[in-house]
């Protein structure tokens, strides 16, 4: 089992946010931008933690800004990045339009950790990639995979040992939900009105 200590979280927010229509991470949710709710929650938890992106504005948060390694290669890319930057032993990988992330869900995940191991996350219909831990010793098997153009970030993972955290136990699915558009913000966010 890997410690809480051993890990560095990395926030992905390089992504081109097409059907948003700008930043996702920057975007408004309850309040206040989507990626302040999972810094919130890390910071909670004492978890030392970085962001991905090459938009300068996210350094306003105050934690390390960097940008990919290998340009354009999407979530693998960021992946690689963060194995890069990080002297830790395993990382986990969030992406910044998740804003429903919880320090339960965070938990769990931590829990299952574990040396030479991927942990991903599942609703019980997607597996998603992006509420995962990776461990450090992935790193040159990433780079051969994003040199090679297999990006996509469920192949890589099937591809290696991994282990499941089913979010169904504890009904805490909502924590894997992407918002992609304005219309799933202001669902999710009347969701989130009606639980509080």
């Amino acid at each position: 089992m890997i410690k809480k200590s051993e890990i560095e979280v990395f926030i992905l927010a390089g992504g081109k946010s097409r059907r948003m229509g700008s930043d996702k991470g920057l975007v408004n949710f309850k309040g206040e931008p989507m990626i302040s709710h999972i810094i919130r929650v890390l910071e909670k938890l004492n978890m030392p933690s970085s962001i991905i992106s090459t938009n300068n504005e996210y350094m306003k948060f105050g934690k390390p800004v960097h940008k990919d390694v290998i340009p354009d290669k999407g979530p693998l890319g960021g992946l690689f990045t963060a194995l890069e930057f990080s002297n830790s032993p395993m990382i986990i990988l969030l992406a910044c339009d998740m804003p429903s992330i919880n320090s339960e869900a965070l938990n769990r995940l931590i829990e299952l950790a574990t040396s030479g191991k991927i942990v991903v996350s599942t609703d019980g219909e997607n597996i998603s990639p992006l509420f995962a831990c990776y461990p450090q010793s992935l790193k040159q098997t990433v780079k051969k995979a994003i040199l090679r153009d297999e990006l996509k970030m469920l192949d890589f993972v099937q591809k290696h040992s991994y282990t499941l955290l089913d979010l169904r136990i504890g009904g805490n699915t909502m924590v894997l939900q992407n918002l992609n558009t304005k219309k799933e913000l202001l669902s999710a966010q009347k969701y989130e009105k009606y639980r509080d």
